[in-house]
């Protein structure tokens, strides 16, 4: 992406902007919804207008949109659900979706499904978002939501409700509350409490977090952030939605007198699974054959930590070079790469 599309709104542009919203409340058509594909809003309602059973997964695949940063799928849903309401019901028979059918095509049930859709006021949905939990001696995670409006000199936030649960490793709830976020406040709360009561230096478990605004507004600041306190140093992170089945990899390298490498593994799925962890594979290729494999139980709804430690002779072999690690899943998870001091003082995380 170009300097000059992700160039900062300029200060008085949210007044210009307010001042163009005469088409019976919808955002100018040059607006940029979706700042990762550049989509305007005359681009998306063009999208929505296609076919008026489409779903709300169907144009996310189909146009790109909303599927690398997320900070969007809130207006988008909003955008979604206006804009389905206001479509004409003449759907475009010959219109092929993501899932390579057209509307003649469909079977029965998806017809019946598609028929009840026009007829019934859709819902807007807000996409949950995960968080991973660590907690031992000197260590906390805090979850903060803030509801700002970034560089609008006018208040164009809306007010959230944002629901947050917490969950153990075995994916039992801890516990499960509603805050609400008024324009210009922000939350901040400590999850880890309860956690570190499972056995283990390092104990983990997960938080998820679903915002809804009360109407469609600039999304501003509101993507859930964690934090990681720890006795000498501290990470922050965003938070993420879950992703499919498959494989997930990191790479890495083994220095076990600087640094304790994990694997934190979130099953964002309602169904058990078992994730194979396998190492040490070839950074550019991964064909080298791994000497360490582990079949890692996760609970439904549950998380996981594995410690990433090379057999004697991968070590001797592998050296000094980067090595990849895959993660291999059965169902929807989030899986994060922990990096922490071997006195687990201090800490970064990231995902992919």
């Amino acid at each position: 992406m170009t300097t000059e599309e992700r160039k900062p709104a300029r200060r008085g542009a949210a007044v210009a902007d307010r001042d163009e919203m005469t088409r019976e409340g919808l955002p100018p058509a040059h607006r940029v919804i979706c700042a990762c594909t550049n989509m305007t809003f005359a681009q998306l309602e063009e999208a929505v207008g296609k076919v008026h059973s489409q779903s709300f997964d169907a144009l996310l695949e189909e146009t790109g949109a909303g599927k690398t940063c997320t900070a969007c799928l809130l207006d988008l849903e909003y955008y979604f659900v206006d804009l389905k309401a206001r479509a004409p019901r003449n759907a475009d028979a010959g219109h092929v979706d993501a899932t390579g059918e057209t509307a003649a095509q469909r079977s029965w049930k998806y017809r019946v499904y598609g028929w009840l859709d026009s007829i019934s006021p859709p819902v807007a949905w807000a996409s949950p978002n995960h968080i991973p939990i660590l907690a031992g001696k000197d260590i906390e995670t805090w979850l903060t939501v803030t509801n700002h409006d970034l560089l609008f000199d006018e208040c164009k936030s809306a007010p959230l409700t944002t629901t947050v649960e917490v969950r153990r490793a075995d994916g039992s709830r801890l516990w499960r509350r509603r805050f609400r976020i008024p324009p210009g406040e922000e939350l901040r709360v400590r999850v880890d409490e309860g956690i570190a009561d499972q056995p283990g230096e390092l104990a983990v478990g997960r938080a998820t977090v679903v915002s809804r605004a009360d109407h469609p507004a600039m999304r501003g600041t509101m993507r859930p952030q964690l934090e990681i306190l720890a006795a000498r140093g501290t990470c922050a992170l965003h938070a993420q939605g879950d992703v499919g089945p498959g494989d997930t990899w990191f790479t890495m390298q083994n220095r076990p007198d600087d640094e304790r490498l994990f694997l934190l593994l979130i099953n964002t799925s309602g169904k058990g699974q078992s994730a194979e962890i396998s190492y040490p594979h070839d950074a550019g290729t991964g064909d080298m054959q791994p000497e360490a494999r582990t079949m890692l139980d996760l609970p439904a709804h549950g998380t996981g930590l594995h410690e990433v430690t090379l057999p004697p002779d991968a070590a001797a072999h592998v050296g000094a070079l980067p090595f990849a690690v895959r993660a291999r899943l059965q169902h929807p998870c989030r899986v994060y790469l922990v990096c922490a001091t071997p006195a687990l003082d201090r800490f970064s995380i990231d995902h992919r």
